[in-house]
C-alpha cells in the first residue's frame, strides 16, 4: 500500500508540521504502512533522517503574497511540476495521499498531476484544511474574500481528478472552519483535531494543582500567537499573584517573529519567576513542560484564529489542562462551554491579564473540570488513518487485474 504525505511546508523540527507527520508516520506505521513524505527543499538534514522526507518544493503556503490571481497560477504551475519531479523519483504511484496542512496552492497541484496521468487509479485522499483562503486572515475577513474563488476552483479540481467524493476526505480543526468550507466547497467537511504528539493519559498528565501554580505559553512564536502581550501582561499577573510563577517558551527562529526577540530578551529581566526558553524542544521535553502547567494561555490574535483550530488546545483537552484565550477563538469555545476555559473580554496585554487573574481564583474547580473533560476525550486520528487505508485497500483489490493488466506495480 504506497502510502504518501506531502507538506511543502516542513523544513525544521519543532511546531505542529513535523509534529503531524511524526505522528502520522508512527500511526500508519503500527498499520504496517512506511509513509515518506515530500517536505520543502530548505529541509534540514535531521528532518529529511527523521522524516523519511524527500526535500522537493520550493514554496510553502506561508510564502504566498496574496498580491494577485497571477500569483496563485504561478505559483501552482511551480508547485505541481515539483510534485511531478518528486513522484517520478520516488518510482511509486501512490495509493493514499495525506495532506495535513492542504491549502488552495497544493490541492490545483495534486489535481493537476493526477490529471496528467488518467491511467493511473487516483489515490485515496486525506487532508485537513487549517486555514482559510488567506493563512494570516481569519476566512470571514474581507480581505480575504478575493481568494475564495481560486480555493473552490482547486478543490473542486482535485474532487474531480479523484472522481468520486468517497476518494476525498476532509477535517478542519473547528466546526467554525468547517462550516466556512462546506459553503465554499463541493463536499462535505468533518471536525477533528490535525495530527499531534503522542500524549500521556490525563491521569498521569500533571499532579493536583500545587500554592504555587505554573502558567505556560509556549509554541512556535509567530506574531499571530500574541507574544507582544507578554511583557505587558506578565508583570501585571506577577504584581496581582504572589505566588504564580510562568514558563515562557518560543521558537524564534524560522517565524515571522524574529524580529521580535526584544520580547524574550524583556520577559528574561523579570526575574526568576519567568522561565523563559527559546528554540525547539523534544517531543520529551515539551510534554513534561505541560505535565508541570497548571494554566495554558492562548492570547492568539482573532483576527487570524478566529476560526482556526489550535493544536496546543486539543492538548490540553487531552491532558487536562485549563486555557485562558480571547473570546473570540473559535478553538477554545468548547473549553468556554464545559468549564475549563476563561475568555478574554478583550484581546490585549490587560485583557489576558484580567482573564489570567479570573482563572487562578478558581483554578481548582476549572483542573477538575478539565480533568473530568479529558477522561472522556479521545483522540480520532487513528480510527481516520484505518478507515483511510481500508477504503484504498478495497479499491486497490478491485483494481489489482487492472492495474497489472496496465503494468503498474500492485
Amino acid at each position: 500500500m504506497n502510502t504518501l504525505i506531502i507538506d511543502p511546508a516542513i523544513h525544521s523540527r519543532g511546531g505542529h508540521h513535523y509534529a503531524a507527520i511524526d505522528r502520522l508516520q508512527a500511526d500508519l506505521s503500527r498499520l504496517g504502512i512506511d509513509a515518506p513524505c515530500l517536505g520543502s527543499t530548505s529541509a534540514a538534514p535531521d528532518v529529511v533522517r527523521s522524516l523519511c522526507c524527500w526535500p522537493a518544493f520550493t514554496s510553502p503556503v506561508y510564502g504566498r503574497a496574496y498580491a494577485s490571481p497571477r500569483e496563485f497560477e504561478v505559483r501552482v504551475d511551480q508547485t505541481s511540476r515539483e510534485l511531478s519531479r518528486a513522484l517520478k523519483r520516488l518510482g511509486a504511484w501512490p495509493d493514499i495521499l495525506i495532506l495535513p496542512c492542504c491549502d488552495q496552492v497544493l490541492a490545483a497541484s495534486v489535481a493537476r498531476v493526477l490529471r496528467r496521468h488518467p491511467m493511473k487509479p487516483a489515490p485515496q485522499v486525506l487532508m485537513w484544511l487549517l486555514y482559510g483562503p488567506d493563512y494570516r486572515l481569519a476566512p470571514d475577513n474581507p480581505a480575504a474574500i478575493p481568494f475564495h474563488t481560486e480555493t473552490r476552483r482547486a478543490f473542486t479540481a482535485l474532487l474531480r481528478a479523484v472522481g468520486h467524493p468517497r476518494r476525498l476526505v476532509a477535517y478542519s480543526e473547528t466546526e467554525a472552519m468547517a462550516a466556512f468550507y462546506r459553503k465554499l466547497l463541493p463536499f462535505d467537511i468533518g471536525v477533528a483535531p490535525g495530527a499531534g504528539i503522542a500524549l500521556p493519559s490525563a491521569g498521569d498528565a500533571h499532579s493536583d494543582t500545587s500554592d504555587h501554580p505554573r502558567l505556560t505559553v509556549a509554541g512556535f512564536a509567530n506574531r499571530s500567537k500574541g507574544y507582544r502581550l507578554l511583557p505587558e501582561a506578565i508583570p501585571r499577573l506577577l504584581e496581582r499573584h504572589a505566588t504564580s510563577s510562568f514558563t515562557v517558551h518560543g521558537i524564534v527562529s524560522g517565524s515571522d517573529g524574529e524580529d521580535d526577540s526584544w520580547i524574550f530578551d524583556d520577559l528574561e529581566r523579570l526575574g526568576p519567576r519567568v522561565d523563559v526558553r527559546r528554540g525547539v524542544l523534544s517531543d520529551e521535553d515539551y510534554v513534561a513542560l505541560l505535565s508541570h502547567t497548571d494554566l495554558l494561555l492562548l492570547p492568539y490574535d482573532p483576527g487570524s484564529y478566529r476560526a482556526r483550530g489550535s493544536a496546543m488546545s486539543h492538548e490540553a483537552r487531552r491532558m487536562g489542562i485549563p486555557i485562558v484565550a480571547p473570546a473570540d477563538c473559535a478553538f477554545a469555545w468548547p473549553a468556554f462551554h464545559e468549564g475549563w476555559g476563561v475568555a478574554m473580554s478583550r484581546y490585549s496585554p490587560h485583557g489576558l491579564a484580567e482573564a489570567a487573574v479570573d482563572a487562578l481564583g478558581r483554578l481548582d474547580t476549572l483542573k477538575s473540570q478539565a480533568w473530568v473533560v479529558a477522561t472522556m476525550t479521545r483522540d480520532p486520528l487513528e480510527g481516520i488513518l484505518e478507515a483511510t487505508v481500508e477504503a484504498a485497500r478495497a479499491r486497490h483489490g478491485t483494481a489489482a487485474p487492472i492495474r497489472r493488466l496496465l503494468g503498474f506495480a500492485s
